[in-house]
């Protein structure tokens, strides 16, 4: 499954970046891109823009 996930700030980011991680328990191989910031990637999603 593809997942695009958009988070405005932080409090999205770290929301977030718990889903991404809970999806890939169920899903290993889903894909995720984001508008977000560090903690989404740091949970394997490709940061298409920053939130910053």
């Amino acid at each position: 499954m593809k997942y695009y996930i958009i988070a405005g700030e932080a409090s999205g980011d770290l929301h977030a970046s718990n889903l991404i991680r809970e999806l890939k328990l169920k899903d290993p191989q889903a894909d995720f891109r984001c508008w977000g910031g560090d903690l989404m990637q740091q949970q394997g999603a490709v940061i298409v823009k920053h939130y910053r």
